[in-house]
């Protein structure tokens, strides 16, 4: 297992290209409601609260989350390992994002409604640690969402080697609903609610994986992946396989019991 400095610096070296450490607060809206329109991009299905209340984003990036949260009246703080992402969310937009673990920025106990960890937590090198964390600095019945990839996916099977969530040694951990229920609840959550939201790369991406598997060329290279109608028709097909309950990216919210 990598060190967190060194999965750290994995981080720095596509800290360009990567897209959680791009600026997305600044976006066509044009362009957001035409994917919506044609069911390029769904969004994140966080929980609904009643209020507003303190919100903690892991694995921020540049804060685009963290910043549509303030702008509902939330009181929102992130956590970053890259250095440029976090830096580019504080000095540009304001946002308060630690440079760090989530153990290293101690944030005070049951200080937290609301914990969200969209696509990060499969890059944690000590999931037990940062639920345990979690756990601490979550509010009584607070939650806490998870989106990760979900390794009994379909693509998942399909791809095998080839899949395009398998993004070793990036992701350092892989589960499926089973596993990620268990483990939420060996540190003190119920499971609310498991629902599945995948994206056309999934499958366009991991084909251009498999085509280029004797060429040496990366995830992004080729003319598929980089085909704007393969994509959309690649959504299309991963909407139907998530209705199916088979998507390779699931998302897992959970509430903190008082005792375990």
């Amino acid at each position: 297992m990598y060190s967190d400095a060194e999965l750290a610096a994995f981080y720095g070296m596509i800290s360009t290209e990567y897209f959680a450490y791009q600026d997305h607060l600044q976006q066509n809206s044009g362009k957001e409601f035409l994917k919506r329109v044609l069911g390029y991009c769904a969004g994140t299905k966080d929980p609904a609260f009643e209020r507003p209340g303190a919100v903690l984003d892991l694995g921020c990036g540049t804060g685009w989350f963290l910043q549509r949260m303030r702008a509902r009246g939330w009181q929102a703080f992130g956590v970053e390992v890259s250095r440029e992402a976090a830096k580019m969310g504080r000095e540009s937009h304001g946002l308060e994002i630690f440079n760090g673990t989530l153990q290293q920025a101690n944030f005070p106990s049951q200080f937290f409604d609301y914990v969200r960890s969209n696509h990060s937590f499969e890059h944690l090198s000590c999931p037990d640690a940062t639920l345990e964390e979690i756990r601490r600095i979550l509010k009584p019945n607070g939650k806490l969402f998870i989106g990760v990839p979900n390794i009994d996916g379909l693509y998942s099977r399909i791809f095998r080697q080839h899949w395009w969530h398998l993004a070793a040694p990036l992701h350092t951990f892989g589960y499926s609903k089973r596993t990620l229920s268990e483990f939420l609840a060996k540190h003190g959550f119920r499971v609310e609610k498991v629902s599945y939201n995948s994206d056309y790369f999934g499958l366009v991406g991991s084909l251009q994986i498999w085509l280029n598997r004797n060429t040496g060329g990366t995830s992004m290279q080729g003319s598929l992946v980089n085909f704007h109608p393969v994509r959309l028709l690649c959504q299309w097909a991963t909407n139907c396989v998530d209705l199916a309950g088979q998507g390779d990216a699931m998302e897992v919210i959970g509430v903190k019991v008082e005792s375990r």
